[in-house]
C-alpha cells in the first residue's frame, strides 16, 4: 500500500447552488446548521456582481473574511460596516440577505477582505451572497 493510502481522505469543498450555501469541512464532523433561510432564491442565472455566485471565485478568493455589521435600508439596499466604514452594497435577492441576518448571531456575519461578498455562517457553513457596491439593474 502506497503512503498517499494511509492518509485521511481530503475534504472537498462544497457550494449548492440551489440554496446559495458553501458548506465548511466541519460539516462533516457532525456539526449542526444553527439556522436555515427558507425564503427560495429568485430564478436568476446572472453572474454578474449583486446576483449570483460561481463556485471558482467563491472558493478562490473568498478568504479572508472579517467581520461586519449589515442592516437592509430599502429595495436591494444594505447598509455594510466594514473596517470601521459605512459602505451601501446590493443584492438582487433582498429578501433571502435580510433573512439570513435576521437569523444570524452578530459575530457570524462576515466578508471576504476588499470584496462586497456577505457569509452568513450557520454552524455548518455559510449562506453567501455575491453583493455589489454600485446599483444594480433588474435580473
Amino acid at each position: 500500500m502506497s503512503e498517499e493510502n494511509d492518509k485521511e481522505p481530503k475534504l472537498l469543498q462544497v457550494f449548492d447552488l440551489g440554496t446559495g450555501k458553501q458548506l465548511s469541512s466541519n460539516a462533516a464532523s457532525g456539526s449542526e446548521a444553527k439556522f436555515q433561510v427558507e425564503t427560495k432564491p429568485v430564478s436568476c442565472t446572472n453572474y454578474a456582481p449583486g446576483h449570483n455566485f460561481h463556485w471558482i471565485p467563491l472558493f478562490r478568493f473568498s478568504q479572508p473574511r472579517i467581520p461586519i455589521q449589515a442592516k437592509w435600508v430599502s429595495g436591494k439596499e444594505f447598509e455594510v460596516v466594514v473596517e470601521g466604514k459605512t459602505v451601501w452594497w446590493f443584492h438582487h435577492d433582498p429578501e433571502r440577505l435580510k433573512e439570513a441576518l435576521s437569523k444570524a448571531a452578530a459575530d457570524g456575519v462576515k466578508a471576504t477582505q476588499g470584496r462586497p461578498w456577505i457569509f452568513v455562517e450557520t454552524g455548518d457553513g455559510a449562506y453567501a451572497f455575491n453583493c455589489s457596491a454600485e446599483r444594480i439593474k433588474a435580473c
